[in-house]
């Protein structure tokens, strides 16, 4: 099931890649920096966005979304991957929500998930880590931060 977003500049999915292979080789060449800077545009728009974004489980991650969507009525969720079926359903990330910091991969299992950062942030009485691709780091963080605070633009 397709989820209702587009894709941020960092996330990537083989059907998108098949009908445009620039995908591919801007992804070799590390993104679009003019990509992600539009994906931020468009978040204070208010239009809905969604990033990979792998939360931390135990010792190993989870694959899954962030879908960010300000305008809407619960603006953040995540859901989980499932292959070969639908996303899981939406586990929300209420407010308030507390950025707690940004940093590169430290340990062995955080680098063999590639090109990512890791966000961590409290969600109510909950702590989190989740990995997200570089390039998608700005907008994950901007909408973590301003999740609580948005107004429609006018």
């Amino acid at each position: 099931m397709a989820l209702p977003s587009r894709n941020t500049a960092g996330t990537r999915s083989v059907l998108g890649m098949v009908r445009d292979p620039r995908l591919l080789w801007q992804g070799l060449r590390g993104g679009d920096p003019a990509a992600a800077e539009q994906d931020l545009r468009d978040l204070r728009q208010g239009l809905p966005l969604h990033a990979v974004a792998s939360v931390r489980r135990g010792r190993g991650f989870r694959q899954g979304v962030l879908v960010m969507h300000l305008a809407a009525p619960q603006r953040l969720t995540w859901r989980a991957w499932r292959p070969f079926r639908s996303y899981a359903d939406p586990v929300p990330i209420s407010g308030p929500v507390e950025l707690l910091g940004v940093r590169e991969p430290s340990s062995f299992r955080e680098r063999q998930l590639g090109d990512v950062r890791i966000v961590t942030f409290r969600s109510g009485p909950q702590t989190f880590e989740m990995a997200v691709v570089t390039l998608d780091a700005a907008v994950v963080t901007a909408a973590l931060t301003e999740a609580g605070t948005w107004t429609p633009p006018s």
